[in-house]
């Protein structure tokens, strides 16, 4: 099918996320005096990744993820910290730790671009998110870039696609989503009723009910999809 348009999802699909956390999380370690080992570095991740998924679920607003995931994880510990402030710490960290793509990520933005609009479509901080964005070309490349702080709702919420669409001239019957997170991007993505595409570059099983149109490994895939 030909697509028209594309969302494309930012962390972990056109650039590495976890190398990126693996850097903020050094920074805030040394910050706080914790010793930032594999194994905390591990804990850390977890207790993050649950916060991110509870504010998917609509269980946490964005404001109490960000201070109660570095309460939470530095109780662990027997540490009491200022959950702003290691927020602060940590998101400076992220925004200036330097880029890393995965393989011929810019290479197949920029054949999409040349055969669809390309739109980013991200969960974050837009202070954050900005930041790091400006480390790349993709600006130069991408017909627009949605946030979810600025839009008010997050991937996989129907209304984030409402708002993203209302703003962009495009047909959802020949939009297409890319992004890693099954539960944010997919589903998101079948909640609005698009094609999904899951990029899959860590090689996960999908243990889920969620199944998307397609899957990849690798951003130049996507060239034999839209064609």
């Amino acid at each position: 099918m030909k697509y028209e348009t594309i969302l494309l999802d930012f962390d972990d699909t056109i650039v590495d996320f976890h190398d990126a956390e693996d850097r903020a999380f050094e920074y805030l370690a040394h910050q706080f005096k914790l010793d930032p080992t594999p194994k905390n570095l591990a804990l850390f991740k977890e207790v993050n990744q649950a916060h991110w998924e509870a504010f998917q679920e609509n269980k946490l607003t964005k404001e109490e993820v960000l201070t109660e995931r570095f309460i939470n994880y530095f109780k662990r510990f027997g540490m009491e910290v200022n959950g702003h402030e290691a927020d602060v710490t940590f998101r400076d960290g992220l925004a200036t730790a330097p880029v890393k793509y995965f393989p011929q990520t810019i290479e197949a933005i920029e054949y999409m671009s040349q055969h669809a609009k390309v739109y980013i479509v991200t969960n974050g901080v837009e202070d954050t998110q900005l930041r790091r964005l400006t480390q790349t070309p993709l600006e130069n490349i991408m017909h627009d870039i949605f946030i979810s702080e600025v839009t008010g709702f997050q991937k996989p919420m129907p209304e984030f696609f409402d708002y993203v669409f209302e703003r962009i001239d495009a047909q959802r019957e020949s939009s297409l989503i890319i992004g890693d997170s099954l539960t944010s991007d997919i589903k998101g993505g079948i909640n609005a009723g698009i094609d999904t595409c899951w990029f899959n570059y860590r090689n996960k099983a999908n243990v889920s009910n969620i199944q998307p149109d397609y899957e990849i490994k690798n951003l130049s895939e996507i060239k034999s999809i839209i064609q």
